[in-house]
């Protein structure tokens, strides 16, 4: 498995997702439509990242369990949001609040397990 492309673009939708987010919420008094500025620089930015990811940081074999752990925020957060929109009984179940924990703590598992056995990615 190409663990380096894998945590490329996890690390760069988890940039996205905050960064959108937070440039979003920000300008929601000060813009009318927020999400307009939010949605492109949370772009630019889960772009950058994801390509610092792959040209720099995934070099330092250290970083490496941090990088899986960020990534694997970002992908949990879209199966939450996924199983939410395509599963009616769901929806009433997630919230945002319920979604971040659930994501959060697959970030934990995953930086742990990468921390155990650190040869693995390579």
């Amino acid at each position: 498995m190409n663990w380096r492309l894998l945590a490329a673009f996890g690390v760069g939708v988890t940039a996205f997702l905050t960064v959108a987010a937070a440039v979003t919420e920000l300008l929601g008094s000060v813009v009318e439509f927020s999400a307009f500025v939010g949605l492109p620089v949370g772009l630019l930015a889960g772009a950058a990242t994801a390509a610092a990811t792959w040209a720099r940081l995934w070099n330092a074999p250290g970083a490496r369990p941090a990088l899986l752990g960020v990534a694997t925020v970002g992908y949990a957060a879209c199966v939450v949001a996924a199983a939410s929109y395509a599963v009616s009984a769901v929806r009433g179940l997630v919230t945002v609040e319920r979604a971040l924990v659930l994501a959060g703590v697959a970030g934990l598992v995953a930086f742990a397990l990468a921390r155990r056995e650190p040869d693995r990615f390579d």
